[in-house]
């Protein structure tokens, strides 16, 4: 079967917080795996074939990726047949609803950030595919959140000292790559999916509510999955923080290049939602832009 609903993106924004919270939820089910990566990555072909890319970070990632799913085997041996089609059996339509397998009376999802800056051709896929699919979309401040992602990119590079250790220049260059910049051009990859879908089927929420209110926002997803939203659904962890990491501040010339960016999608996202959480995000975007950086 096809999913119920996807959860969108975005990187850095909660996406696994949430995750683990749905997984909890008696009524919703979800694939051994988080991160599918169907409709963002080519069809027909073996999750195989990509070892053989000729990027090197992506061979490295879906190195990774088999690990995972040799880790997650391991772990559960009922599940390896899951793994088995999801590494080996061509990616195809047929292929993908084989993965989602929910018990009568519960929804199915996928939880794939990386759907947030698909193309229109991709997103078109979806909507063929399955018209009635719900999305969910976790927003950030966009610049709060690429520092989180580039230091953990770091992190992970140069071990516990990270970010810290790193050269402005060096952040820089990672940063404005126009693949990093896609993930924080909120407005725009929200309004691809809204060409396709309306939006009484896209669920917009933000990564302060999770800080701010977690089992509010919890119950309210589970109202637009059409789910129970009973408070014995809401788990106690809710509240746990997952993956935060302790990363110094982002340096003030930095955020400033970042906002210069982004300003003007961050004012578009604004003006669209019109949310209390937007309009802190583009204030302190304009704050960076109309002080001078301190030499």
């Amino acid at each position: 079967m096809i999913p119920h609903f996807l959860v969108i993106g975005t990187h850095k924004s909660g996406t696994t917080w949430l995750d683990r919270n749905l997984r909890m939820h008696p009524e919703i089910w979800l694939p051994p795996e988080k991160e599918i990566h169907y409709f963002n990555l080519p069809k027909n072909l073996p999750f195989t074939l990509f070892l053989f890319s000729s990027r090197k970070d992506f061979r490295l990632w879906v190195r990774n990726r088999f690990k995972r799913a040799y880790r997650g085997a391991r772990a559960d041996s009922k599940k390896l047949d899951w793994y088995l089609r999801y590494c080996l059996l061509p990616r195809t339509d047929s292929w993908y609803s084989t993965l989602f397998s929910p018990d009568a009376g519960q929804v199915a999802g996928d939880v794939t950030p990386h759907y947030a800056v698909m193309s229109d051709r991709d997103i078109a896929r979806v909507n063929t595919l399955a018209s009635n699919m719900k999305m969910i979309y976790l927003l950030r401040n966009p610049i709060d959140r690429m520092w989180s992602h580039a230091a953990m990119h770091f992190s992970k590079k140069y071990n516990h000292q990270g970010i810290g250790a790193m050269d402005e220049g060096a952040i820089l260059e990672f940063l404005l790559k126009p693949s990093q910049l896609a993930h924080a051009r909120s407005f725009e990859n929200l309004s691809r999916w809204e060409n396709h879908f309306p939006k009484d089927q896209i669920f917009v929420s933000y990564f302060d509510e999770i800080a701010n209110a977690p089992s509010r926002l919890l119950a309210e997803i589970f109202q637009f999955l059409g789910v129970s939203d009973s408070d014995e659904y809401i788990s106690d962890r809710s509240t746990e923080k997952i993956y935060g990491g302790d990363y110094p501040e982002i340096p003030r010339n930095i955020a400033s290049q970042l906002a210069e960016a982004l300003v003007e999608d961050m004012e578009k996202l604004h003006q669209h939602l019109i949310s209390p959480y937007t309009e802190k995000w583009l204030s302190h975007c304009h704050s960076l832009l109309e002080s001078p950086i301190e030499p």
